[in-house]
């Protein structure tokens, strides 16, 4: 069985809501992880990796790690897509 891919972004920005809206679209498993500005979330995620940028994407089944709405999605349909 696939693990969930884990996302990061909050609800107002456009760049993560197209990527929700790509990982719903190709029926991903997935974690929702909402890291508003401010938010424990958001500076857990900054203390691990040096930076908060959203979204970000890391992919357990593929061991992949993302930043940049556009890569995350070309990368989920290529990854996920149909062939």
């Amino acid at each position: 069985a696939e693990a969930a891919v884990e996302v990061w972004g909050y609800e107002g920005s456009p760049f993560s809501r197209i990527v929700r809206e790509t990982l719903s679209e190709l029926e991903v498993l997935h974690v929702w992880h909402s890291a508003a500005r401010g938010s424990p979330k958001k500076q857990a995620l900054y203390d691990r990796l040096g930076s908060a940028q959203l979204p970000y994407l890391e992919d357990p089944n593929t061991g992949i790690s993302l930043f940049e709405s556009a890569a995350i999605i070309d990368y989920l349909k290529n990854t996920y897509g149909p062939p």
